[in-house]
């Protein structure tokens, strides 16, 4: 199972995803991308350099890079082949590069992917991309609107979950309730 942690910049999909691999424990690998983890690209040059391909350029958002989507895609089909473990996967579908070449490539191999968006209000998520010191702000910002309506154009069948004043835990614990009635639904 793929659960896809999917939301726009601020919303805390990092922050989810890493308390949702923490409380799977080795039951779950993450891969993380929105601002190329040191240990995805590790993985990825790994994967590259195998293969005799060249590697992404890391100047660039992971949205607007087709390689790096190529390289991510090949390894989500990697990675989620062994199904005792569920991936976690925190990445933004905010391009329609990455919608067309790596989300729904995904979904017509039949991939068993539970796609949650965060949100938030527009207010909160631009102040706390302002608090956020790790953020390339102005791009977050210049973005923001775009990003909240491209997820809502394009994702009519996500599963949408609000973190407005909201605890991650709470968060977190509502994503497990999802995948626990998915895996019983199967």
């Amino acid at each position: 199972m793929i659960i896809w942690i999917d939301g726009t910049y601020g919303v805390g999909k990092t922050t989810v995803a890493k308390q949702l691999k923490e409380r799977f424990g080795n039951g779950a690998e993450l891969l993380e991308s929105d601002y190329y983890s040191d240990e995805t690209i590790k993985k990825i040059k790994k994967e590259a350099e195998v293969a005799h391909r060249i590697p992404f350029n890391e100047e660039k958002l992971p949205q607007n890079d087709m390689r790096f989507i190529r390289e991510f895609k090949k390894l989500i089909e990697e990675k989620s082949n062994d199904t005792n473990k569920k991936l976690i996967v925190d990445m933004a579908l905010t391009q329609m590069e990455c919608k067309e070449n790596l989300f729904d490539c995904l979904q017509k191999e039949e991939k068993n992917i539970v796609h949650i968006i965060l949100m938030a209000d527009k207010e909160n998520l631009e102040s706390r991309i302002k608090k956020d010191e790790n953020r390339m702000k102005e791009i977050a910002l210049d973005c923001l609107e775009y990003n909240i309506s491209f997820l809502d154009d394009n994702y009519p069948e996500a599963i949408r979950i609000k973190t407005d004043n909201r605890d991650t835990d709470d968060i977190v614990d509502e994503i497990i309730k999802i995948i626990k009635s998915r895996e019983n639904y199967i």
